[in-house]
């Protein structure tokens, strides 16, 4: 693929009649998954260590059953962009609360892997926080009436949403962890109170070209510059 992109490239420049300047040239590039599969392999989506369970936690985040919303999404995005074969898990206890844990669990991977013919097993931890702030800032502003700049305090209220993830991949042959990958994403919008469900799927949007790269290739966008005579 990468061969024929730069060959379309190629001809794209001889098609260009020679004038002096810079001629860009945009390009798509293939990038290689994070784990080498066939396409074909068997994925056990595994529950997710929630970072704050067991926190005492008033804001709104507690309010987002994270562990079902993130299964479900990711779920849907492999399903969508891949033909791995997703196959069910039944309900378990999972071997730790952190990623060492889960990478020690060795036998406990196996025996997963057993009951559910899985190739590979997804787990990891995942982690969402929610931050409502307002306050005040100076703005200037012109008076119409005399047209001098006079500054004022103006309210200014907004919603941060920040989300983790440690993604760990097993072989459900050998229990062995074979990937793991870290992502974070942060989306700030100019509201109090955003609604907490929207905010997370926005940074779910941004992190799913990242997650759906760890099982299949994906497109990447390059801009190359050719000098001409």
């Amino acid at each position: 693929m990468k061969r024929s992109a730069v060959a379309l490239a190629i001809a794209l420049m001889l098609a260009v009649p020679a004038a002096a300047g810079v001629l860009e040239v945009k390009l798509k590039l293939p990038v290689k998954p994070k784990l080498a599969l066939d396409g074909e392999e068997r994925i056990a989506i595994a529950p997710f260590v929630i970072a704050s369970d067991g926190e005492r936690r008033n804001d709104r985040a507690a309010r987002v059953d994270l562990q079902a919303e993130f299964h479900r999404y990711l779920r849907k995005q492999l399903a969508k962009s891949t033909k791995l074969k997703l196959v069910e898990v039944p309900a378990i206890q999972l071997p730790g609360t952190d990623l060492k844990s889960l990478e020690g669990a060795v036998d406990f991977w196996r025996s997963l892997g057993r009951q559910t013919g899985a190739d590979y097993i997804v787990t990891g931890v995942v982690d969402f926080d929610i931050n409502d702030k307002s306050g005040y800032r100076t703005e200037e502003f012109v008076n119409p009436g005399d047209g001098r700049t006079y500054y004022r305090q103006v309210l200014v209220e907004s919603t941060g949403f920040i989300f983790d993830i440690d993604l760990a991949v097993f072989n459900a042959d050998t229990g062995e962890k074979v990937i793991e990958e870290s992502f974070r994403d942060f989306k700030e919008f100019d509201q109090r109170h955003y609604d907490e469900i929207l905010g997370l799927f926005e940074n779910l949007r941004a992190l799913e070209t990242q997650l759906v790269g760890i099982f299949v290739s994906q497109e990447t966008s390059a801009t190359r510059y050719v000098f001409s005579k």
